[in-house]
C-alpha cells in the first residue's frame, strides 16, 4: 500500500502523463499553478452553463411537483451522468493507461499492475470532478433550492456528487483493458486517437440532439416521453445495477441507501484491480507508437525529396508534414477547421427535422424559394452588414479553434533544438510557422463564407459584400494567427509527454483564444455600434474596420518578428 500512495501522490503532483518530470519544485510551482488557472480559466467560461443547468435543476422541480413525478430529475441527471462519465471515461483511460509515454518509466520500477492502474484511475476520478462541479452539481442545487429540501437532501447529495462517477469509470477502465488485451490490431497510438476523436464527434452530436429536444417540452411531454422509454431506463438499471440505490439516496434523503451504493462500488472496484492484475500488463507490453510501414523509396521518390526551393516552403512543409502524420495534432488544429461547415449543417439538420419533422422542413424551404422571399430579405444594407459581419466571426472563431499557430513551437517540445541547429534565420523560421497556420485558417473559412454569400448575391445580395468577405476574411486570419503565434513564442509550453498535451492542455493557447475572442468581439461590437447608433453608411464601417483591424495587425507583425525572433534566441 505504501507504494501505491506514494506513486498516486506522484502523479497527483505531475499528472497521469507526466511521471519523468525532472525538477519537482518546478512541477509543484508550475504544473500545479498551470492546472488551477486551467481550471478557474474553465469555470468562468463555463458560468453561463452553470446558470443554465441551475435553472434546470429549479424548474424541473416545480414542474413536475404538482404531479408528483419530481423525482424524475434525480433519476435522469444520474443516467445522464453515468453514460457521460462511461463515454469520457473510454477515452481517456485509453489515453492515461496506454498511451502516455510515462508507461516506459514506470513498468520497470517496483510497481505491480495493480499500483500503476490504481493509482492513475485515481487521478483520473479526481481529474472528473470538475465534470461533475460544471455540469451535475448545478442541477442538484438548482433541484433543491427549487424544492427548498432539508438537511438529508443535501449530505446525500454530497455523497452522491462524490461517488457518481464512480462505477462508470470502473467501467470504462475494464472494458478499455479488456479490449487491449484482446485486440491486438489495434494497439497502437495513431488507431487510438482516431477511434476516440470519432468517438467524441458522435458524443457531441448525441449530446446536442438530446439538448435540443428539450427546448419546448413541458412537464406532460418529459413524463409521457419517460413512460414510452421505461424499457431504455431499465436497460440503464441492468447495466449499473446500484445506480437505483444512488437516486433514492439523493431523491429521498435515505442515507442507508447511499451506504449501500458506496458498499458495491467497493466491490466493483476490488473485481477491477482482479483483472487489472491479470489483464493490464500483457496489454499495454504490445503498445505501438505508429502504423507507418517500410518500404523502399523508388530512385524518382528519392530525386523528388532532395530537390531544391525556397527555404521557407520547405520549412511550412515539414510543419504541414507534423500536422497531418500526427493523429493527435491533425485532428485537433485541421480537421475540425475543414469540416465544421458539413459538422454545423448535420446538427441544424437533424434538429429542424427531431422539433419540426421532414415533411414541415421541407415544406418552409419549399415557400420560402417560390414565394422568392430571399429577394425581398436580402437587400438593402442591413444584410450586407449581417454578412460582413458573420464573415469576420466566421474568420476569427475557426482560426481561433484551428490552434496550429497557437502552438507552432510548443508542438516540437524537447525536440526544439532543431529549431536552433539548421541554417535558416528565425525570421524564416517564423514565416514557415505561420504559413501552415494561415494558409488552414483560410481553406477552412474563405471558401465557405465565399459560397454562401455568391448564393446570396444571386438571391439579392449586394454584389460588393464578396469584395469585402474577402478582404476582412484574410485581415481578421492573418490578425489571430499573429497573435496566436506572438503567445506561443513569448510562453512555449515544451515540457510534454503526448502530443495530446501540446494542443489539449497548453493552457497558454487557451488564453490566446481567449484574446482573440475579446478582440475580435470589441471589433465586430465598435463596427454594430457604429451601424445602429451613429447611422454610419456600412460601406464607411467597413473601410474603418479593416483600416483598425489592418493596423493591429501590421503592428502584431512587428512584435512576431522582433519579439519572437528574439525568444527564439534566448531560448535554451
Amino acid at each position: 500500500m505504501r507504494n501505491f500512495w506514494l506513486l498516486t501522490r506522484f502523479l497527483l503532483k505531475t499528472g497521469p502523463g507526466n511521471s519523468n518530470q525532472k525538477k519537482t519544485g518546478k512541477i509543484k510551482k508550475s504544473v500545479i499553478g498551470n492546472r488551477i488557472a486551467l481550471y478557474l480559466l474553465l469555470g468562468i467560461c463555463f458560468l453561463p452553463l452553470i446558470g443554465l443547468l441551475f435553472v434546470m435543476g429549479m424548474e424541473g422541480y416545480r414542474m413536475l411537483a404538482p404531479a408528483g413525478c419530481e423525482k424524475m430529475v434525480i433519476e435522469l441527471v444520474c443516467i445522464a451522468g453515468a453514460l457521460v462519465f462511461f463515454l469520457f471515461g473510454i477515452t481517456m483511460f485509453l489515453s492515461v493507461f496506454y498511451m502516455s509515454s510515462d508507461i516506459v518509466y514506470l513498468l520497470p520500477l517496483p510497481f505491480t499492475p495493480v499500483q500503476i492502474v490504481g493509482a492513475k484511475w485515481i487521478c483520473c476520478l479526481l481529474n472528473e470532478y470538475y465534470l461533475v462541479v460544471l455540469m451535475f452539481l448545478p442541477i442538484f442545487i438548482g433541484y433543491g433550492v427549487g424544492g427548498r429540501l432539508g438537511i438529508r437532501y443535501w449530505i446525500g447529495m454530497a455523497i452522491g456528487s462524490l461517488t457518481l462517477p464512480v462505477m462508470p469509470l470502473v467501467y470504462a477502465a475494464i472494458l478499455s483493458m479488456l479490449v487491449m488485451r484482446l485486440f491486438r490490431n489495434i494497439r497502437n497510438k495513431d488507431v487510438l486517437s482516431y477511434l476516440g476523436f470519432a468517438a467524441s464527434i458522435v458524443f457531441a452530436v448525441g449530446i446536442n440532439i438530446f439538448v435540443r429536444s428539450f427546448d419546448t417540452m413541458n412537464a406532460e411531454t418529459l413524463i409521457a416521453m419517460v413512460q414510452n422509454n421505461q424499457g431504455l431506463l431499465e436497460s440503464f438499471h441492468v447495466i449499473f445495477p446500484n445506480l437505483i440505490l444512488l437516486t433514492r439516496g439523493i431523491s429521498n434523503g435515505a442515507i442507508g441507501y447511499l451506504f449501500v451504493y458506496v458498499g458495491t462500488c467497493l466491490i466493483f472496484l476490488t473485481l477491477f484491480f482482479l483483472i487489472a492484475w491479470k489483464v493490464y500488463l500483457p496489454g499495454v507490453l504490445g503498445m505501438s507508437e505508429t502504423t507507418g510501414e517500410k518500404r523502399r523509396l523508388s530512385k524518382g521518390e528519392v530525386e523528388k525529396t532532395v530537390r531544391r526551393r525556397n527555404p521557407v516552403v520547405t520549412y511550412a512543409w515539414i510543419e504541414w508534414k507534423k500536422l497531418y502524420r500526427t493523429p493527435v495534432y491533425f485532428m485537433n488544429c485541421v480537421l475540425m477547421t475543414l469540416i465544421w461547415p458539413f459538422f454545423l449543417l448535420a446538427i441544424v439538420a437533424v434538429s429542424l427535422i427531431t422539433s419540426l419533422g421532414t415533411a414541415a422542413v421541407g415544406g418552409m424551404l419549399a415557400s420560402l424559394l417560390e414565394e422568392s422571399e430571399l429577394f425581398g430579405l436580402l437587400r438593402g444594407e442591413v444584410p450586407v452588414a449581417v454578412a460582413i459581419l458573420t464573415a469576420a466571426g466566421i474568420a476569427v472563431m475557426m482560426s481561433m479553434m484551428c490552434m496550429i499557430s497557437s502552438t507552432a513551437l510548443s508542438r516540437w517540445g524537447e525536440d526544439f533544438i532543431f529549431i536552433k541547429s539548421i541554417p535558416l534565420s528565425y525570421r524564416e523560421q517564423i514565416r514557415g510557422m505561420l504559413a501552415s497556420g494561415v494558409m488552414t485558417s483560410l481553406i477552412g473559412t474563405l471558401p465557405f463564407s465565399l459560397l454562401f454569400n455568391i448564393a446570396a448575391v444571386i438571391f439579392g445580395l449586394h454584389p460588393v459584400t464578396i469584395l469585402y468577405t474577402i478582404v476582412i476574411t484574410v485581415v481578421f486570419v492573418l490578425f489571430v494567427n499573429y497573435e496566436q503565434i506572438l503567445m506561443d513564442l513569448m510562453y512555449p509550453k515544451l515540457n510534454w509527454e503526448n502530443e495530446a498535451q501540446a494542443v489539449k492542455q497548453n493552457y497558454r493557447a487557451m488564453l490566446s483564444a481567449v484574446i482573440d475572442f475579446a478582440a475580435g468581439g470589441a471589433f465586430l461590437a465598435l463596427g454594430a455600434a457604429g451601424y445602429v447608433w451613429l447611422r454610419l453608411n456600412i460601406h464607411l464601417i467597413t473601410i474603418l474596420l479593416l483600416i483598425a483591424a489592418g493596423l493591429c495587425t501590421w503592428l502584431l507583425r512587428k512584435l512576431v518578428f522582433a519579439k519572437g525572433a528574439k525568444a527564439l534566441g534566448k531560448l535554451e
